[in-house]
């Protein structure tokens, strides 16, 4: 799809000797989203910023190296070596030394006359990446005014990385004005870079604008910009489905462990230290009943503890690895002043979130199984919880309620609207994953966040709540032709202190009979799962459930309705 977006002005900072002026200039394309405040503590915001716009940038796909100019010089020198073989004699020899040494003198010649023209290159090429590079590639930061808070939202260049800034309203020593609403920001390097030099000693106004910074101030500034600029960016399937699948993990039944801000800083310090040359290249989170939480940096088997953590109270001992980890450096400036980080994670080899407390600013860092996996390649998170079936009203109702209230739990909404929680619950669910809504990891809330600019009409309530959905997806296709055709049973079926644990037989569709096993929860949401059959044995849960484990969810979700 294209992506398009419309700035009348561009983002900017201008600094004075007691005073510093932040605007961001909004996507006129979307609906008019405004505020206006003093910030109190600048120096907290620009730290959390700077990580924003290194999650942006960020392509952390391997590539291998280009040796062609390596490859040039080898032949050269091979060249060179069976030319000199030719040689027989003295004088021969001592001709052939006098050539290469007035040979290399013109090439020092010849690199001086051309420095002006290797500048000038090198200015087009800054000019190419400052502009044109992110006029066509680098999509903008998604911002949403809340009643309580601002905050915004980036997915990195790779779609491995997800990251989310909320400035709550205490960050600001006065709000003077503000209008509710979600749109695109003009975030360039450019503004990267003035956005460094905000100090505590200056007071700073804070201003989100449609018309950010015109020609007219910008000339005063001694810069030359032009007043209307379009970006018209191809932007893959793949990004916004992942986007959306962000969502659909946050609402999983995560395990949580609290991390001292030390803990993290351990962590980058060792990654920094050495580099890791042999797999596994992973963290491995061991949780042990009656014990603190750990951390071992493999394949080193250096062994960090996480004292920020409570005593573990689970069941039984966990171990849980993810990858990708040199993606948490991006956190790294602001753990001095980071008051505490909670770590949520749903399995092995399956997302995480880093949610660093900065006092007022909340940093969330969604990151994906491991670096060369996106969020859509062949995951289906949004599988692992449950949505119960509702109609287009319902969710056009808990849709308009929340564009009302702009965020709310799931009880808040029913009572609200009058629905049973469990409703409001999957329709929040199906917003979620249409991008009409977002889950808030840190409040515990649903919140309105509309990515896209049309608006949210019936018919698409009707698209987002038909069956189309489970019968996009074979899995779940497959798990509900078994269940019709009562191919699936328990052999044990015992509710526990966190939900249900169901040990069942499961016949295929090829005829095989598996042995799935689930730990639910409450909401019939999948916390564990294991599988005899082949899907499982190769990926885990990294691209969701098998057709087996929905089955016999099916089944159980049966039982508590009857």
């Amino acid at each position: 799809m294209i992506f398009h977006t419309q700035y009348t002005g561009r983002s900017a900072i201008t600094n004075s000797l007691s005073r510093s002026h932040v605007q961001f200039a909004t996507n006129t394309l979307r609906e008019p989203t405004f505020f206006e405040g003093t910030l109190g503590q600048p120096l907290v915001f620009r730290d959390a910023l700077a990580a924003l716009y290194q999650v942006v940038v960020s392509d952390h796909k391997y590539r291998p190296r280009d040796r062609v100019e390596f490859k040039a010089w080898l032949e050269k020198q091979d060249q060179e070596f069976l030319a000199s073989l030719g040689v027989q004699s003295a004088e021969a020899k001592r001709k052939l030394e006098e050539l290469e040494t007035r040979k290399a003198e013109l090439e020092s010649l010849q690199k001086k006359r051309l420095a002006p023209f290797y500048a000038a290159r090198r200015k087009y090429f800054d000019y190419v990446y400052t502009d044109e590079y992110e006029q066509y590639l680098i999509l903008d930061p998604v911002i949403t005014v809340h009643p309580d808070e601002v905050s915004f939202e980036a997915f990195s260049k790779d779609e491995s990385t997800y990251a989310r800034l909320a400035a709550k309203y205490p960050l600001f020593d006065e709000v003077r004005e503000f209008s509710c609403g979600t749109t695109n920001i003009d975030f360039s390097i450019r503004l990267h870079l003035e956005l460094e030099r905000m100090r505590s000693y200056r007071q700073t106004r804070f201003e989100i604008n449609p018309s950010g910074f015109s020609v007219a101030q910008l000339a005063n500034e001694g810069e030359e910009e032009t007043i209307h600029r379009e970006k018209k960016i191809e932007l893959p399937e793949s990004w916004l489905n992942g986007f959306l699948q962000v969502h659909a993990v946050m609402a999983m039944g995560l395990t949580h462990i609290q991390l001292a801000s030390v803990d993290l800083f351990n962590i980058c310090r060792a990654l920094r230290r050495r580099k890791a040359r042999i797999s596994p290249r992973s963290l491995r989170y061991e949780l042990e009943p009656g014990k603190r939480p750990w951390v071992v940096l493999e394949p080193w088997e250096e062994i960090i503890p996480l004292t920020g953590s409570e005593i573990y109270e689970g069941p039984k001992a966990v171990s849980i690895r993810t990858w990708g980890r040199d993606r948490l450096q991006v956190l790294a400036r602001m753990i001095p002043i980071c008051r505490k980080v909670d770590l949520y994670l749903a399995g092995y080899g399956l997302p995480s979130f880093y949610v660093m407390d900065l006092g007022a600013v909340t940093f969330t860092l969604g990151l994906s199984g491991w670096t060369d996996n996106d969020w859509t390649e062949g995951a289906s998170f949004d599988l692992l919880t449950r949505q119960q079936d509702v109609t287009a009203s319902e969710l056009m109702t808990v849709y308009e309620s929340l564009c009302e209230t702009r965020y709310a739990s799931d009880q808040e909404l029913s009572t609200r609207t009058g629905l049973p929680r469990e409703k409001c619950r999957s329709a929040a669910s199906h917003l979620c994953g249409v991008g009409r809504g977002m889950v808030d990891l840190v409040g515990g809330v649903y919140r309105h966040r509309d990515l896209f600019s049309s608006p949210f009409t019936t018919q698409e309530a009707n698209k987002a709540v038909s069956s189309q959905a489970e019968e996009q997806n074979p899995d779940a296709k497959a798990a509900r032709q078994i269940f019709e055709n009562g191919d699936a049973r328990f052999t044990a079926r015992r509710p526990v202190s966190t939900g249900y644990k169901l040990t069942g037989s499961v016949k295929g569709l090829d005829g095989n009979r598996v042995r799935p096993l689930l730990h639910v929860d409450f909401e019939s949401r999948i916390v564990d799962a294991t599988c005899t059959c082949p899907k499982f044995k190769h990926s885990k849960l990294t691209q969701g459930p098998c057709e087996h484990m929905l089955a016999l969810r099916l089944l159980h979700m049966k039982l508590l309705e009857d």
